[in-house]
């Protein structure tokens, strides 16, 4: 079934600590000890947060990361391709030159599931998920 990565996971953590500095830069071995993260895999979740320009990432004596825009603008979604590439949640939306497309009876259902999976993520944002707040329960719908 559906699962968030290890690598995901440590980018939540990541984010959600850069936004606790207020603008302050921190290195990613810092982080990594703060947080009780694996070091080479915080580090390399940092560059391709850095990459999407999630994080910014300042070179030098003094350099670190830092938050590089607000978390309530950032989707779920966004966040995991930037960590783990392209996201497809059905197995054949991924492969186009499946042989069994021209006679699968569900291909067109997998790929409205797909569709619906990756518009509710990008629907989350990771400021909202973070404060337990991504679902209005009220009324079911991600917010």
């Amino acid at each position: 079934m559906l699962r968030i990565t290890r690598s995901v996971e440590y980018g939540l953590i990541a984010v959600d600590y850069l936004a606790s500095l207020d603008g302050e830069l921190v290195r990613a071995r810092d982080l990594s000890e703060q947080l009780k993260l694996p070091a080479g895999i915080a580090a390399k979740v940092l560059q391709r947060l850095a990459t999407a320009g999630i994080v910014v990432s300042e070179q030098g004596a003094h350099g670190g990361y830092r938050l590089g825009r607000s978390l309530d603008e950032l989707s779920f979604l966004e966040l995991s391709e930037a960590i783990d590439g392209p996201q497809h949640f059905t197995p054949c939306s991924d492969e186009p030159a499946c042989e069994r497309r021209s006679y699968c009876t569900v291909a067109g259902a997998v790929a409205d599931l797909d569709t619906q999976i990756t518009d509710l993520l990008s629907g989350i944002s990771v400021g909202r998920l973070l404060r337990g707040k991504a679902v209005d329960h009220r009324e079911g719908a991600a917010v």
